[in-house]
């Protein structure tokens, strides 16, 4: 019973310590709720593993195919790239491959953190995380977002992979049996320009469908089912 006393205390004081470090001045809302204004925007990209502890850890900076999928989802949409700032908004798309079950969460099982180093400026810890498979909603999109996804489902499968082209949640769940797991966690991050004292930021997270059973789990694993939850992301949340 004192254990179970002192486990709870211990959750308060981290949660209360929470709440003190949040910025009075960050908003973060859903992307879903962002108020749609075309414009030019600047994009990072960056991908990601998980070390021997089952923490994130960065693993490039750069990633062509999958800047493309953003980039022309972006357009259709009315937004255009700029090489570098200043820009009326930063778009962010920070993506996982790893074994999930071996993910090193937060103390409530709730999320998996971002590296404060890899993310650099602007770092949140209201802002970057991923969630496990079975926190996360996929909700549904427009007819011409699920097309897409099909579409790239018939163009980028493999033997080993392949998606149906439906919303679909990635929900192995922690803890499965299977000998090596694989599988994707995006999350999308838009920033409007300002120079007021509120910062407001435009989130969306969600998971992949399983991929192939590779050991560690390289990015080339997920490559296919990062490309279409990216997409249903930019094109669904807008």
């Amino acid at each position: 019973m004192q254990r179970k006393v002192l486990l709870a205390a211990l959750i308060a004081l981290v949660a209360l310590g929470g709440c003190a470090q949040r910025d009075p001045n960050l908003q973060v809302r859903s992307l879903s709720e962002f108020p749609r204004a075309a414009g030019d925007y600047t994009l990072t990209l960056k991908t990601y593993g998980l070390d021997a502890e089952g923490r994130a850890t960065l693993v490039g900076t750069e990633d062509a195919s999958l800047r493309g999928f953003v980039v022309r989802a972006m357009k259709d949409k009315g937004y255009t790239l700029k090489a570098s700032g200043p820009a009326r908004y930063a778009l962010e798309a920070h993506l996982l491959c790893a074994d999930t079950r071996k993910a090193k969460l937060g103390i409530m099982a709730e999320e998996l953190r971002l590296p404060a180093a890899a993310v650099g400026a602007g770092y949140s810890e209201d802002i970057h995380y991923w969630l496990p498979a079975r926190s996360i909603g996929s909700g549904q999109g427009g007819q011409a977002a699920l097309e897409r996804r099909d579409t790239l489902s018939h163009r980028r499968s493999s033997g080993a992979e392949t998606r149906t082209g439906d919303p679909i949640l990635g929900g192995t769940p922690l803890g499965a049996n299977e000998p090596a797991f694989c599988q994707g966690r995006v999350l999308v991050t838009l920033t409007p320009a300002g120079a007021g004292p509120v910062r407001e930021v435009f989130v969306a997270r969600d998971a992949t469908d399983d991929c192939a059973a590779v050991a560690d789990c390289p990015l080339a694993t997920c490559r296919t089912a990062l490309e279409q939850t990216l997409v249903y992301e930019l094109d669904t949340r807008f």
